[in-house]
């Protein structure tokens, strides 16, 4: 069995507008679902290959401080 999450979780939501988007990200991150995951993990590599290092040192400072805290 061949599964491609990356392109599942694309396929899923390529066409959702933002609020979609928000309402996909915040029901995964309530629910505290280990299964969800993977799909923020494609969310986040897709997010992070279209920053500059400017701001992945800015995301990665906001990770920092809030693991800290």
């Amino acid at each position: 069995m061949n599964l491609d999450i990356r392109k599942n979780i694309i396929e899923k939501i390529k066409n959702d507008n933002e609020e979609q988007i928000i309402a996909t990200i915040n029901e995964s991150v309530i629910t505290n679902d280990e299964l969800v995951l993977p799909g923020l993990g494609v969310l986040l590599e897709l997010f992070w290959n279209k920053l500059d290092d400017s701001e992945k040192t800015s995301i990665a400072n906001i990770i920092k401080n809030s693991i800290q805290n």
